[in-house]
């Protein structure tokens, strides 16, 4: 039996239909009654819980040989913060998956975690590790770059920022750098570190086989859509009390202050590692498979 955390989200809705079709018994773990009948429709016993909510993981281990940990947040609000969900949340799976002798845990990180208060969603997931790290279980830890696929947050806004404003504002000076990866890339990385032993104890950098400026991400954007228009170079102190605004009003802001600050650093691993870790042979270029976001 196969625990998946996180697997209503954008990767775990696609990792789950993996499982599934390789005929893996999959437990979801979901947070309400109604998830839980839309699972039952697909053939799948969920378990009803919360990784904040030791209880309710306790129960949700029972029988449980691996567990995949997706949870995680990029954006706070009200209380659901980094710090009870991508670290508290992530110590009380751990102790749940120690206490029922699950044999594997994998853990989704994300590339660039470090200890550092400038970047907190960044630390956050970094002190998540530690809890993993530090459990006593048999454990791998993938760290992806930008992920993307059909679900996706990132994209998906990005096409609809090109489709409302004539002049497609472009943060800073655009040259933050990003590796994407497609979702399906990081799926069969994910089913290669249950499969194979020589991948506990080990952390992997992951990204695809570009490294791509912001700059150009919304030049292949604008391609996929089929539309030209001119961009704007906007400093980000200038755009950071916009982003606030929007962090306090809306429930799904398309960026925050903190996302901002993210632009400070470059999001690349080495230059397409995934066919050497994990023998990806072509994994996907981003033009490739980004056709989703046209509708």
């Amino acid at each position: 039996m196969i625990l998946v955390t996180g697997a209503t989200g954008f990767v775990g809705r696609h990792l789950v239909a993996r499982l599934q079709a390789r005929g893996e018994q999959v437990r979801p773990l979901v947070r309400n009654t109604a998830t839980a009948q839309r699972a039952r429709a697909a053939n799948i016993e969920p378990a009803i819980g919360d990784v904040t909510d030791p209880a309710s993981l306790a129960r949700a281990m029972e029988g449980v040989d691996a567990a995949i940990h997706l949870v995680a947040i990029i954006t706070q609000r009200g209380s659901a913060t980094f710090e009870r969900i991508n670290v508290q949340g992530t110590r009380n799976v751990v102790v749940a998956a120690r206490a029922a002798g699950v044999k594997r845990l994998l853990h989704m990180s994300a590339n660039g975690a470090q200890d550092t208060p400038r970047y907190p969603y960044l630390q956050s997931k970094w002190r998540g590790e530690q809890a993993v790290l530090e459990s006593g279980l048999p454990y791998s830890i993938l760290r992806p770059s930008l992920i993307f696929g059909r679900g996706d947050q990132f994209f998906t806004t990005l096409a609809m920022v090109v489709r409302l404003n004539p002049i497609v504002p472009i943060a800073g000076d655009g040259t933050s750098m990003f590796q994407p990866i497609w979702v399906e890339d990081v799926c069969t990385c994910f089913l290669k570190m249950l499969d194979d032993d020589a991948y506990l104890g080990r952390s992997f950098d992951v990204g695809g086989p570009e490294q791509l400026s912001y700059e150009d991400l919304v030049d292949i954007v604008m391609r996929v859509l089929g539309t030209r228009k001119p961009k704007i170079h906007v400093p980000i102190p200038l755009m950071k009390p916009l982003a606030a605004a929007m962090e306090a009003l809306l429930p799904q802001p398309p960026v925050t202050p903190g996302q901002l600050d993210l632009l400070e650093i470059d999001n690349v691993t080495a230059p397409n590692p995934v066919p050497e870790l994990f023998g990806i042979e072509r994994p996907a270029y981003l033009q490739a498979k980004l056709g989703y976001i046209r509708s």
